[in-house]
C-alpha cells in the first residue's frame, strides 16, 4: 500500500492559516497505475495538458471559481472520479493559535503520528505493507526522515507496528498524482474547516463555499471510521488536535 501524506496550511505561529490540515491518501500499489491515468487522463482531456501540477492553493480558490469555469468543470470530475477510485483518505485537522515553532527536539510531529498510526490499522486490515510517501526532501520540519525512522525504531508505539516499511519516501509533486490528490483533498478539508462549514451553511449565493461543501461531502466518504486500536481506542479517519498541540 502507499500513503501519500501532504499539507494545506501549517501550524505555526506566523502562518495565517487558522485551521491547517494534515491528510494522508492511501491505495494498493496494485491500483497505482489505474489512479494516475485516471488523472493524467482527466488533466489531457479537461486541462488539454497532462503536465499541469494539480494544486490546492491554484485550483481552490474564489477567483480561478469565478474567471476560468474549465477549471470549474475539471474540479467537478476531478472529485467526482475520486469517489469511484480505491482510496482512503485520512485526515488531522489542527486549530490555531500555535504557540511555538515547528519542534526541532527528534521527535515525530504529533500530526503526522495520528496518520501513521490510521494507514497502520488500514494496512493491517488489508494484509499489506504500507510505504509512507512524504511530499518534498528528508529535511523538512528540521529532519522529517530521521524523525520517521526514529519513531518507528526508538519509540514503543512505533516499534509495536508491524505494517509500516522501515523506511519513508519523498517525492516529488510535479509527477506524483499521489501527492496532487493528496494536496487537493487537504485543500478543500481546511477551506471547510476554516469557514465552518460543519457548523453552518455557506450563505444564499455563495457557490464558492457551496462547492467546497459539496467535494468535502464526497471526500468525507472516502475515509473509514471504522478502525480500533488493539487497546481499544477509536481511530476515526478525520481527527481534530487539541487547541494549540504541536
Amino acid at each position: 500500500m502507499l500513503a501519500f501524506i501532504d499539507e494545506s496550511g501549517h501550524p505555526h505561529p506566523n502562518d495565517p492559516t487558522k485551521r491547517p490540515v494534515v491528510v494522508a491518501v492511501c491505495f494498493s500499489e496494485k491500483d497505482s497505475r489505474r489512479i494516475s491515468g485516471r488523472i493524467h487522463a482527466l488533466k489531457r482531456d479537461l486541462l488539454n495538458s497532462e503536465r499541469i501540477e494539480l494544486k490546492g492553493v491554484n485550483l481552490l480558490n474564489r477567483r480561478t471559481h469565478r474567471v476560468k469555469r474549465d477549471y470549474v468543470g475539471f474540479l467537478e470530475e476531478f472529485f467526482s472520479n475520486l469517489l469511484n477510485l480505491p482510496i482512503t483518505v485520512f485526515a488531522v485537522v489542527m486549530e490555531a493559535p500555535f504557540l511555538s515553532a515547528e519542534n526541532q527536539d527528534g521527535y515525530l510531529p504529533d500530526r503526522f503520528r495520528y496518520l501513521i498510526q490510521r494507514i497502520e490499522l488500514l494496512a493491517e486490515a488489508n494484509n499489506e505493507m504500507a510505504t509512507i510517501m512524504f511530499d518534498g526532501h528528508p529535511n523538512l520540519y528540521g529532519g522529517l526522515g530521521w524523525k520517521f525512522n526514529s519513531f518507528l525504531y526508538r519509540h514503543e508505539e512505533g516499534r509495536a507496528y508491524t505494517s509500516i516499511t522501515d523506511a519513508p519516501a519523498f517525492v516529488d509533486s510535479e509527477t506524483s498524482a499521489g501527492i496532487q490528490i493528496a494536496d487537493m483533498v487537504a485543500s478543500v478539508i481546511r477551506q471547510y474547516e476554516t469557514e465552518e462549514l460543519f457548523r453552518n451553511p455557506p450563505p444564499p449565493g455563495d457557490l464558492y463555499l457551496l462547492s467546497i461543501r459539496r467535494w468535502y461531502r464526497i471526500i468525507e466518504q472516502m475515509t473509514r471510521n471504522d478502525l480500533v486500536s488493539h487497546e481499544g481506542y477509536d481511530r476515526p479517519g478525520f481527527f481534530r488536535m487539541a487547541v494549540g498541540e504541536r
